[in-house]
C-alpha cells in the first residue's frame, strides 16, 4: 500500500519472451511507455502496449511512442516517480549515445 506505480520506458527484441517478462516486471498503477529499439529487429511497441494491458490491466498508462525521445518527453512529465528504462541492453546503449 502506499505505492504509486513507477515509469517504465522499455523497448524489446522480437525475439524476447515479451509475457514473461511484463509479469515479472509490471505492477498495477505502473505506467509504461513502448519505444521500438533502433536499428534493430525490435517487437513493435504497439503490439507491446497491448500485451502489458493483457497481463497487467491494471496500469496507470500504457502507450506506444514512435521513438526513445517521444517516451521520455511523456515519462518525465510525471513528477515525483522514478522512471527506468530498460527492456534491452541495446535501448539503454542508445539512450547513453544520445
Amino acid at each position: 500500500e502506499g505505492w504509486e506505480g513507477g515509469d517504465r520506458i522499455l523497448g524489446m527484441w522480437a525475439n524476447q519472451d515479451h509475457a514473461d517478462i511484463f509479469q515479472g516486471l509490471l505492477q498495477k498503477r505502473d505506467r509504461v511507455y513502448l519505444v521500438p529499439i533502433p536499428d534493430s529487429n525490435y517487437a513493435p511497441p504497439e503490439d507491446l502496449a497491448l500485451l502489458a494491458k493483457e497481463i497487467c490491466p491494471e496500469l496507470s498508462h500504457c502507450q506506444a511512442y514512435p521513438d526513445l525521445i517521444s517516451g521520455l518527453d511523456a515519462a518525465i512529465g510525471c513528477q515525483n516517480s522514478l522512471t527506468i528504462l530498460g527492456g534491452s541492453l541495446y535501448l539503454l546503449g542508445y539512450f547513453r549515445q544520445i
